[in-house]
């Protein structure tokens, strides 16, 4: 697929037409006129995988899915940890970096739409609060942050919201929680038939612009 898409959006290269002679020269023309005609194909097969009834489907955007099969727990109340990720659906040009699991990373500048859901939990029964906000380099964007109530030790609760945000190439952002109980975790669940298996965290990273 890859070969493909290299294939039908290569760029157009401006024709390297001959120098006219002073006098009318049959040879000179026909080169002319083949010059301009490779450069006219080269726009048509450029313009045709954009205007096709898939409208634009062969465009290639960064983009990346990312997922953690562990129970993150909190050490310390009111102390700020990064969502884990330990497993990749899909990544083109955005990935979780190797030297750390919690930093999703892109490769072009644009605005971008990061999207997660975190599977609450708690072992206590009385009402306890998670806050959840992003950093992108390591440092908290301001209002951000949400704040969340779980009470009951059989009330998972899913978070999941989006942040849109503009990224430069080789910027990392993080998805940032902190508890007021330690009881209260990111729950990973095996496949029971007919389910299957339920992440703690999952994201999903779209390009939206440049």
């Amino acid at each position: 697929m890859a070969t493909q898409i290299a294939l039908l959006l290569r760029p157009s290269k401006a024709p390297n037409l001959p120098i006219s002679p002073v006098s009318y020269d049959s040879q000179f023309h026909e080169q002319f006129s083949n010059a301009l005609r490779l450069y006219f194909n080269q726009l048509d097969n450029f313009t045709a995988a954009l205007t096709t009834t898939d409208g634009g489907s062969n465009l290639r955007f960064p983009n990346g899915a990312f997922y953690d099969t562990t129970t993150q727990t909190a050490a310390a109340i009111n102390t700020a940890y990064a969502m884990k990720f330990n497993s990749t659906t899909t990544s083109s040009q955005v990935s979780v970096s190797q030297a750390a699991n919690t930093k999703i990373v892109v490769d072009v500048t644009g605005v971008y739409n990061f999207q997660f859901s975190a599977q609450l939990d708690s072992a206590t029964g009385s009402a306890q609060l998670i806050y959840i906000w992003i950093r992108i380099n390591g440092v908290d964007v301001p209002n951000s942050a949400s704040k969340v109530a779980i009470q009951g030790t059989t009330a998972e609760l899913i978070a999941a919201w989006n942040f849109v945000t503009p990224m430069n190439a080789k910027d990392y952002l993080e998805f940032m929680w902190s508890v007021s109980n330690t009881n209260v975790q990111i729950l990973a669940e095996a496949a029971v038939a007919p389910v299957p298996a339920i992440p703690s965290v999952i994201a999903t990273v779209t390009f939206v612009s440049a």
